[in-house]
């Protein structure tokens, strides 16, 4: 079992960290291939390969292909839009659960643990002011370069 996993909706991929597969033992499994990965943020990722693992959800097991990617993350990996819509989950981040159909008619659940989440969202948010670039200051000072890296002086 893995946990620190995140469900999200606008992920085209499912990834998981590198660390984890090798705590798995299953570091030869992977399909060795270098992708780029693009975040909402505009952050650029290659991917180690891919690896495909079955994902349990009580008691719907699915085979899917995970990215496997070697960054610091708050999270051990994205559940994606490949999960998601395999099992027909309906997910809810107000209330931190997915729900899906499970044979028989009846609907599966999985809720998040509250607490976890919000430790990964600090980390998270910890890691952005630290990687955050300065804002530009309105006014540019003598010999400042512009966007096209012409160089501009006051008079």
């Amino acid at each position: 079992m893995v946990d620190r996993i995140h469900a999200d909706e606008g992920s085209i991929a499912n990834i998981l960290q590198l660390t984890v597969i090798q705590q798995m033992g299953l570091e030869a499994k992977i399909n060795k291939s270098a992708k780029s990965l693009t975040g909402f943020n505009g952050a650029t990722t290659v991917t180690v390969g891919t690896i495909e693992l079955d994902i349990y959800a009580p008691p719907v097991i699915n085979s899917q292909t995970f990215m496997v990617i070697h960054e610091i993350s708050p999270y051990n990996g994205i559940l994606g839009r490949p999960w998601i819509s395999k099992i027909n989950a309906v997910t809810s981040a107000t209330h931190q659960k997915i729900r899906y159909p499970i044979p028989g008619g009846c609907i599966g659940q999985i809720n998040s643990d509250q607490a976890m989440a919000r430790k990964c969202s600090t980390q998270g948010l910890k890691k952005k002011q630290t990687n955050t670039v300065p804002p530009c200051e309105s006014g540019r000072s003598k010999g400042s370069r512009t966007s096209r890296g012409e160089s501009r002086s006051r008079s």
